[in-house]
């Protein structure tokens, strides 16, 4: 039986890892250590680690990363330091066979980076993408560290590939988020939950690490536009990013509805509902797709990523923000091409678990050019 290694740090990385945990609870071949950190120890984050527990996972082992309340890069980095320290711990305890990490968070980038230097192949969940912010660099480096990339479409597995990965150890298996989101259960009541009318829009707008100094001036173009237009939003509070205080600070002093986070549950309802997702989140590119809700994708923070027709890019820009909200609201259903899979793409991974070599020749990486 092999044994999975998986830390989250929070929801982004969560609703990903959520199927692939629920398949390999099922499997014989398949054992998992999860340890849980960052912002799912957070009361102000929703205290997410009780929704992990109730979704029926064990806990292999649990520790806080943020043990700062300063806004800078710094911070983040500390934060880095001490989830690389306890993550290096919980893999002594753990003795995995494998490595399950993903995207481009810190605490997923910490045990990428200890598994290669303990010798534990490391797989790695949506490399190859292009984005804005810090979130690039991090992403790259974790695919040098790892020894097998599940990319989300043809276009990253080709970039992984030219950044001189081995192309027998890089599979193209869609976006397991769209898997989590689909099994979702439908529900109706959501919008009484949260005393929306039917022509609601949802908005998430993060930092952007490498604009810090900006981001008070961004969300409040983003705001203003939105209170010009009179739409009603629902804001999910941004991540703790450097640079999330200004934000956070503006979005409460709005008088705009806010809520500090949502369950994957009522995320997934509310958003397939609503007339558009407004900001600047990954989810934007990813879950709206598969519902065929607009986006209106704000600033830099996604630039890049591979994007299907429902995205309207817009600048850190008023005029430009309200006529993408005016065009969102004239827009009647339309289906878009899926290009982040059709919700297979858990099983696939859990299969190549099983499959993939885990010879001492596989730890020892050389660039193929």
């Amino acid at each position: 039986m092999r044994k999975i290694f998986i830390i989250t740090e929070r929801r982004a990385d969560y609703s990903r890892f959520q199927p692939i945990l629920d398949l390999i609870k099922l499997d014989d071949d398949l054992d998992y250590d999860l340890v849980v950190t960052g912002l799912h120890l957070k009361e102000e984050h929703g205290n997410t680690i009780d929704e992990i527990t109730r979704d029926g996972f064990k806990i292999f082992s649990k520790f806080d990363m943020f043990l700062e309340n300063e806004d800078t890069g710094g911070a983040m980095v500390r934060s880095f330091a001490e989830a690389l320290k306890n993550v290096t711990h919980a893999l002594e305890a753990s003795k995995p066979d494998v490595i399950l990490s993903g995207f481009d968070i810190a605490a997923n980038f910490a045990v990428a980076v200890a598994g290669a230097h303990m010798n534990i192949p490391v797989t790695h969940i949506q490399g190859g993408e292009v984005t804005g912010t810090i979130d690039e660099s991090i992403r790259h480096a974790m695919s040098k560290f790892s020894h097998y990339h599940f990319a989300a479409n043809e276009d990253a597995r080709q970039r992984l590939i030219k950044m001189g990965e081995i192309p027998n150890n890089v599979f193209n298996v869609g976006c397991p988020s769209i898997d989590a989101i689909m099994n979702v259960e439908d529900d109706n009541s959501m919008l009484k939950k949260f005393n929306l009318s039917n022509n609601y829009y949802l908005m998430i707008q993060h930092p952007v690490t490498s604009e810090i100094d900006q981001a008070e001036s961004q969300i409040s173009v983003t705001l203003d536009a939105i209170i010009e237009t009179g739409i009603e939003v629902l804001i999910i509070l941004p991540n703790n990013d450097a640079g999330y205080s200004n934000i956070f600070k503006k979005i409460v002093s709005s008088n705009l509805k806010y809520v500090d986070s949502l369950s994957i549950k009522d995320y997934v309802n509310l958003l397939k509902r609503s007339k558009g997702l407004i900001g600047n989140s990954s989810s934007g590119i990813h879950e709206t797709n598969t519902f065929d809700v607009p986006t209106i994708n704000i600033g830099t923070r996604q630039a890049g990523r591979l994007r299907s027709e429902n995205i309207i890019d817009t600048g850190y820009n008023k005029e430009e923000i309200i006529n993408a909200i005016l065009y969102c609201n004239n827009l009647t259903k339309t289906s878009y091409e899926k290009i982040y899979g059709v919700g297979n793409s858990s099983q696939q991974i859990v299969d190549l678990l099983k499959q993939i070599s885990l010879d001492k020749d596989v730890i020892q990486k050389q660039i193929t050019y």
